[in-house]
């Protein structure tokens, strides 16, 4: 007699998502990944402008709640 496979989770497995989330509070509290979300912030000169620039494209996608923008919100 073969197993029965596991039931469908449709979009993800609930399982999972709670391994990866217990493993990334984690790594975030662990001396390793405060020291790695501190390090993060720091931005070569270099890379100033390609992250200005990527900064004002996803502004300008991004949806707004400003009624001049033209766009009305689904709520």
């Amino acid at each position: 007699m073969t197993k029965q496979s596991p039931s469908n989770h449709g979009e993800g497995d609930p399982e999972a998502a709670e391994r990866f989330n217990t493993a990334e509070r984690k790594f975030v509290g662990s001396a390793r990944g405060k020291k790695k979300i501190r390090d993060g912030t720091n931005v070569r000169p270099d890379e100033e402008p390609d992250l200005a620039e990527a900064e004002h494209l996803g502004q300008a996608r991004a949806k707004s709640d400003e009624p001049t923008s033209g766009h009305s919100p689904k709520r």
